[in-house]
């Protein structure tokens, strides 16, 4: 028969330990089913020994002697009310234990959905995660870089169970986030609406907690060198002390290639006799073979092309030369340039493409969009073609109408008659 005694704050300390290797179970005489579990290190745990059909729950309750025996018996006193009620606690502990957090969805969806398929960048989207609603690790900064770091407003959720994040939460993070960064705070909900809705895929049978979130109004992105900047650009480039560096911007703005793309170029990829560059995988997850135009394929030469290996070699992580961002804000300081992206770059030469009359068409294959929608913006960065068009098109109707002879302008009369 199992030992019992009236549990007090004196009697439960002079209870013998057992052995090495060995608990004991005492029970307390006032509430039956609330049990004491000692073990050989001194630990001394409450527990609800209940009876659950063909098997015995242990719902624990807590440690003495921060929870007294009068604390232990009223918690004892709740959870058996909950058994009369046909409610197992042990079970639901459980339940509550096996759910799913948001950090697991997570690291479902990237290895699932993100790395196999390449969609978008994995390491960006890695890193909006850390930033804003995972855990950031506590990594040493790059060399040339600053210690990366949670957004102001940024969460770390990654411990949260999935039915624990509710819609106001996620606005409230939202709108953090949009109060600075109104572009990734809508990255980040697409993010959670995407992790959440695979979770679903999988079984989740919650709701999605992003649904109804209106993103934030975004102005694509238009700027692009200027024909008054080019001069001063590449005067400020030829001082630079860097070939590397040289070589990269040049080599960015003559293929429009994305920045990693062109950074992480491999010699196999490019065949200088027949002036081609392929990008075995791009933003979009979809090869892309780039035309190199005279002066890209000098300056491979120049380079001296090798069989195989990186043509930006360094010794990073990733084998090939990190993004130069200290240079690259030096560059525009003495090139007298402001707000002027890497990436801006690839957009300046889909700009002047669309600034020589190249359709979008072409554009939009020059640079591997994978959507018309991507190339839009190349239609009204410059009015050249377009004045060229109206002036075609209205010299054109003029003429039909006998108003305009070819060639010259013909004054229209005071009072003329209009067509009917």
């Amino acid at each position: 028969m199992a030992a019992r005694i009236r549990f007090t704050k004196t009697a439960i300390p002079a209870l013998r330990l057992p052995k090495k290797g060995a608990r004991s179970v005492i029970y307390d005489t006032e509430v039956p089913k609330l049990a004491i579990r000692l073990t050989a290190a001194g630990a001394r745990t409450f527990y609800v020994v209940k009876r659950d059909g063909a098997g015995v729950s242990w719902v624990k309750l807590g440690t003495f002697p921060d929870m007294t025996p009068e604390q232990a018996r009223n918690a004892a006193g709740r959870v058996l009310g909950d058994f009369a009620k046909g409610i197992n606690p042990a079970t639901a502990k459980r339940v509550e234990r096996d759910k799913q957090t948001l950090g697991e969805a997570y690291e479902q969806y990237r290895v699932l959905h993100i790395t196999p398929r390449g969609i978008k960048s994995a390491a960006e989207i890695h890193a909006l995660w850390e930033r804003c609603l995972g855990t950031m690790p506590d990594a040493p900064a790059k060399k040339h870089g600053r210690k990366r770091a949670k957004h102001p407003a940024g969460k770390d959720w990654a411990n949260r169970k999935l039915d624990a994040i509710d819609n106001a939460a996620v606005r409230a993070l939202h709108a953090g986030i949009g109060k600075t960064h109104r572009t990734m705070a809508n990255r980040v909900v697409e993010l959670l609406s995407s992790i959440y809705n695979r979770a679903i895929e999988a079984g989740y049978r919650g709701g999605n907690p992003t649904t109804g979130i209106k993103p934030y109004k975004e102005t694509k992105r238009d700027r692009f060198i200027q024909g008054g900047e080019l001069p001063r650009f590449f005067t400020a480039l030829a001082e630079d002390t860097s070939a590397d560096f040289k070589h990269f911007v040049l080599l960015s703005l003559l293929t429009g290639a994305r920045r990693n793309n062109v950074l992480a170029m491999r010699w196999q990829d490019a065949d200088i006799k027949a002036a081609t560059w392929r990008i075995p995988q791009t933003k979009n997850d979809e090869p892309q073979v780039v035309a190199l135009v005279p002066e890209a394929v000098e300056l491979l030469r120049e380079r001296k092309p090798q069989h195989e290996g990186f043509v930006f070699p360094a010794p990073s992580k990733a084998g090939y030369m990190t993004p130069p961002k200290k240079r690259w804000t030096a560059l525009l300081k003495r090139a007298d340039v402001a707000d002027l992206h890497i990436h801006d770059l690839r957009r300046s030469l889909g700009s002047w493409q669309a600034i020589s009359g190249a359709s979008l068409a072409i554009i939009g294959k020059s640079l591997g969009h994978k959507s018309a929608d991507a190339t839009m913006i190349y239609a009204r960065l410059s009015l050249d073609p377009v004045r060229a068009s109206l002036n075609t098109a209205t010299s054109a109707m003029l003429e039909a109408a006998g108003v305009k002879k070819p060639g010259k302008v013909v004054k229209l009369r005071k009072g003329a008659k209009r067509a009917a």
